[in-house]
């Protein structure tokens, strides 16, 4: 409890003026190097979150165990249908449970990897709803979504909501000359922004610019979303296409990380951690509308 004297207005001015002409006093006969400043790790550090679209077999039997190695987590955005459909070139029900298992985020980009700014609203939610509810169907959590091709409209957005989702990426937004992240929280959940996909030809040191670049950022919120496809490996005959990472530069590239996270000047989280927000059950889009969010009056 205060003490009557320390109310009393004149003593808490005297006191004031002594406490700072003792700081004032002490750091002017420190030498330069004592004096304290602002460390730039005790700023907010930089988000990066891992993601790998389409959920092809590659990305679990060769970049699965990398990011385990390097014990961090990703965002598998999957098409449900090829799982269904038992397409070899696709992960199962079996290797996705084992990802989410290990901490790594299930969720969806429709069920057969649609473009949904052609499609009517029926069409649209059949596809973003339908490939949710199976996703929570199986036991996954999927709260963010990730529109195919990059490709949306303010209707597709309105959908990805309606089904239920906490957010919707596309594929571009970051560029080396700025903005160098995503906000956040970001200004629209449902059109996050990130970095030019990796392609084969991408360099190391360019996937390395773009954390830098967000690092060194006077905006202390940055959020960097790299978008991986196939994970490639030549040696066993991988499909090794113009969206693939090998596994030797994917290796590094989470080398680099790491030392970035033991440095304090990143984290890496998967998209459900950066945006929050509830698990929403699933939406009957086709019957009543049960479990659906309308867009707000």
């Amino acid at each position: 409890m205060r003490q009557p004297w320390m109310r009393m207005p004149r003593f808490r001015a005297r006191l004031g003026i002594l406490i700072l002409a003792a700081a004032v006093a002490l750091t002017t006969s420190l030498p330069i190097w004592a004096v304290p400043v602002p460390s730039a790790a005790a700023s907010t550090p930089t988000v990066v979150t891992l993601g790998f679209d389409d959920g092809t077999v590659d990305q679990f039997t060769n970049g699965f165990p990398i990011l385990a190695a390097h014990g961090m987590h990703a965002t598998f955005f999957v098409n449900t249908g090829p799982i269904l459909a038992g397409d070899p070139a696709h992960m199962t029900w079996a290797d996705l449970h084992a990802l989410a298992s290990a901490g790594n985020e299930i969720t969806g980009h429709t069920i057969d990897h649609a473009d949904l700014k052609p499609l009517s609203v029926a069409a649209a939610e059949h596809e973003v709803c339908d490939d949710r509810n199976t996703l929570l169907a199986q036991g996954f959590a999927p709260e963010s979504f990730a529109y195919p091709f990059g490709s949306f409209d303010a209707t597709s957005e309105t959908v990805v909501h309606y089904c239920g989702y906490n957010s919707g990426r596309g594929v571009a937004g970051i560029s080396k000359s700025g903005p160098f992240g995503e906000t956040i929280p970001p200004a629209d959940a449902y059109a996050t922004r990130t970095p030019p996909n990796p392609k084969k030809a991408t360099k190391l040191s360019t996937l390395e610019s773009y954390v830098r670049n967000a690092e060194t950022d006077t905006q202390s919120t940055d959020w960097v979303q790299f978008v991986f496809h196939h994970v490639c490996d030549k040696s066993t005959g991988g499909h090794c296409g113009a969206y693939s990472i090998s596994l030797p530069k994917l290796t590094a590239f989470l080398d680099f990380l790491q030392g970035e996270v033991t440095a304090g000047r990143i984290v890496v989280e998967t998209t459900a951690q950066v945006i929050g927000g509830p698990l929403n059950p699933a939406c009957h889009w086709d019957t009543d509308g049960t479990g659906c969010i309308p867009p707000a009056p």
